[in-house]
């Protein structure tokens, strides 16, 4: 049996493939799906803390993981803040054109591990332009958050109805996606809040929203059958 292996940026993305990502591909096709947190070493799904990518650490998870023949190999990890050593992140500034940029950006990672390992059953995929992007795709999502006031909402429903591709939310170091909520729902953190939102507000409505999300997960239902 084929197995999706997602190499996850943090905990917060882990806790997302495990209760939205891995029954939706058991429902398609009776994919068994498991996330991999960078931060941990060595490689397993258990998620202590996020950050400090590079892509070594990435590129060995990969590698560790495509050693089995029956794993598929991709990644969630967010463009926003990605670490300069990825392969042609320099190349990349000079594309304009943000889901040009992106796809630059996963062919040179695939281009590079190709290099050590047949890559037919890897699937780099970079998020726009970070997981909280996801979450403004419905304000139904934000309903379930405890006591969050009407302001707080109609100030994320107005972000909302701006933004109907929540994947072009910028990437300002004070209006990315994480921030804007920071600001706006008092006491919200990611690991408690983000999964919970993204449950309620469901994948299919998710991919609706976001066209590269989308394309990940279509491809990933494609190489798993």
């Amino acid at each position: 049996m084929k197995m999706i292996c997602i190499i996850c940026e943090g905990p917060t993305e882990a806790k997302f493939v495990k209760t939205i990502l891995r029954p939706y591909f058991y429902f398609e096709n009776g994919t068994i799906i498991t996330p991999i947190t960078l931060a941990t070493s060595p490689p397993t799904d258990i998620a202590h803390k996020g950050g400090a990518i590079n892509f070594d650490r990435y590129e060995d998870r990969v590698l560790f993981f495509l050693y089995n023949e029956n794993n598929i190999v991709t990644s969630m990890i967010d463009f926003y803040k990605l670490d300069t050593d990825f392969p042609a992140y320099k190349e990349s500034k000079k594309v304009t054109d943000i889901y040009k940029k992106v796809e630059f950006l996963e062919n040179a990672i695939k281009e590079k591990i190709g290099r050590k390992v047949d890559v037919s059953r890897f699937l780099p995929y970079i998020q726009l332009h970070e997981f909280e992007g996801l979450l403004f795709s419905d304000i139904k999502g934000f309903n379930a958050i405890y006591g969050i006031g009407d302001r707080d909402l109609k100030e994320i429903e107005q972000i909302i109805n701006e933004n109907p591709n929540p994947e072009l939310i910028d990437d300002g170091e004070e209006t990315h996606p994480a921030k804007r909520l920071l600001k706006i729902v008092r006491g919200y953190r990611k690991k408690v809040y983000g999964n919970m939102i993204a449950e309620k507000i469901g994948i299919e409505t998710i991919m609706s929203k976001c066209p590269h999300f989308k394309e990940w997960i279509d491809k990933l239902v494609e190489m798993s059958k």
